[in-house]
């Protein structure tokens, strides 16, 4: 794939992205990546506060109402230029819809409203244990058996991982352009989310959210 922009320079004197997630530290400090981004053109500087302020809302606490969530993704999505951030932001509520519908059926709720692409399939295959998504959704099985544990860090290891795979292999199409910065920058998000992880906290909040009891407008998209 042709770069649509050269950042030769921003992206060599980065470090190298780890294989794997599950790291002890973030590959450069948050102020020096800060530092790096300087050298983006000003009109690739904007989409990229756009996501990243997405990626710092999807980290936010979980008191929102499904209108609230299907507005800001309704908003992002129409301001959002860049064909690979739509793509990211695309993924990553699609991620969520996946595990709200999990966590609504466990407490015998009706589908959610969601959005993204399988909104409609999942009110479709309501019933089927993996919502008939288990060819591009695998770790749908293994994480609908974690929510009957308190197996928090697991969870987040397997939610990480779906996220993380699914940018590491699109990088590879990508060289020296603005898209590879994103996909650094989602990658280095979530080695941060890890590396800053409290299995004590998750612990206590996981097992909130599956001990609660939530209506059908509290919100789902944790």
């Amino acid at each position: 794939m042709r770069p649509s922009n050269s950042y030769h320079f921003l992206l060599g004197s980065l470090p190298a992205m780890p294989r794997h997630f599950d790291v002890d530290r973030v590959p450069i400090t948050q102020p020096r990546l800060k530092k790096r981004l300087e050298l983006l053109r000003p009109e690739d500087a904007e989409v990229l506060e756009r996501l990243k302020a997405f990626l710092i809302w999807d980290r936010q606490p979980w008191d929102r109402t499904d209108e609230e969530v299907i507005s800001h993704y309704d908003q992002l999505m129409s301001s959002m230029r860049n064909r690979l951030g739509r793509h990211i932001v695309a993924f990553q509520m699609d991620i969520r819809t996946i595990m709200s519908g999990l966590r609504r059926r466990r407490r015998g709720l009706p589908p959610p409203p969601g959005v993204g692409q399988w909104v409609d399939h999942i009110r479709k295959n309501w019933e089927h244990p993996e919502f008939r998504l288990q060819w591009e959704h695998p770790w749908i099985a293994p994480m609908s058996r974690l929510l009957d544990t308190t197996d928090c860090l697991e969870a987040q290891r397997i939610k990480l991982s779906v996220t993380w795979n699914h940018w590491t292999k699109l990088a590879e199409q990508y060289f020296f352009s603005f898209e590879a910065v994103l996909l650094y920058l989602v990658r280095w998000e979530i080695i941060n989310r890890w590396t800053s992880r409290d299995a004590a906290l998750g612990r206590e909040r996981f097992e909130q959210l599956v001990t609660e009891s939530l209506d059908e407008h509290a919100n789902l998209y944790e």
